[in-house]
């Protein structure tokens, strides 16, 4: 697999978090963005693989809708362990979430994922290329449609360490350290809670100045729309005939009580041009509080 790096040079904390302020009150009666340390992000209601967000942070974007659309491509099979060797993340110890497509080859059936993937390694540990001395804590979590697409979905936690199609990763250390902790409120405008965020960077920075940011946002109350991906069509259905029989009658969607615990990567921008719009993935595993760090 190729892989490309790219660096970023992001503003501090404190400058980001009034440009995405003021954003989110164009959108939202009450907000508020603040730099702050990051609370244990092991405990509830996060219970994510790790304590906090920093250390060496990354962003990977590994595949993607050409692996899906016209058809899937069924060998783009990947190992998050690899990735993170790819990503040059330490095998002493180190942390991903995110989102993506779920490991088919592992479970039976296309579903989506959301990584959420720790790991130490023993003394002897050289390399990630000994997983046998790498202990993992995995709280990953596959999200699925069994048979009809307007069936309940079901979010159940895996022990596979691998992914498929896509997936989009944020890697850090796991340390506590600093992040952006944002609030929203009472939505009257439009844009959703990430679009707002994304948007808003955006128009103050422009498309030279590209910003990544990962982490984890909870919805506390209301509902949310998520789009999950059924299984692959039997094959005399494929290719898809365009996106929209893809998005509006292969796709199915679901409407999700609050508390909704979600694992998101976003760029602002792609001047690279390396497909990374549109822009934000979020994965919910079961949009009020976020915490966040920035590349």
């Amino acid at each position: 697999m190729a892989v490309t790096k790219h660096l970023r040079d992001p503003p501090p904390l404190g400058e980001l978090a009034a440009v995405i302020e003021k954003a989110l009150l164009s959108n939202f009666k009450t907000a508020s963005a603040t730099a702050t340390e990051c609370p244990d992000l092991k405990q509830p209601p996060f219970n994510l693989a790790a304590s906090g967000l920093s250390g060496s942070p990354r962003i990977a974007d590994i595949g993607g809708q050409q692996h899906l659309f016209p058809r899937p491509i069924l060998n783009a099979k990947y190992s998050l362990v690899s990735l993170a060797q790819d990503m040059e993340m330490s095998p002493e110890a180190g942390f991903l979430l995110g989102a993506g497509a779920a490991p088919f080859q592992d479970i039976g059936q296309n579903a989506e994922l959301a990584p959420n993937l720790s790991w130490r390694s023993s003394d002897k540990a050289s390399g990630f290329d000994e997983p046998s001395l790498l202990t993992f804590d995995n709280g990953t979590r596959v999200i699925k449609v069994q048979g009809d697409r307007e069936h309940t979905p079901l979010c159940d936690r895996t022990s596979s360490t691998n992914c498929a199609l896509m997936v989009n990763l944020f890697g850090s250390d796991g340390d506590t350290g600093p992040v952006l902790k944002i609030n929203a409120k009472a939505r009257k405008g439009e844009e959703n809670f990430t679009e707002c965020i994304r948007y808003g960077l955006q128009k103050v920075y422009g498309d030279s100045k590209p910003i990544s940011l990962g982490g984890v946002f909870l919805l506390k109350a209301g509902n949310a729309r998520f789009h999950i991906m059924p299984d692959f069509p039997p094959e005399d259905q494929l290719p898809f005939r365009d996106r929209k029989q893809l998005e509006s009658e292969w796709l199915s969607y679901h409407i999700f009580q609050a508390p909704i615990v979600c694992l998101t990567v976003m760029h602002t921008s792609d001047p690279e041009g390396l497909g990374l719009l549109g822009d934000e993935h979020s994965q919910g595993r079961i949009m009020q509080t976020c915490f966040g760090i920035v590349l």
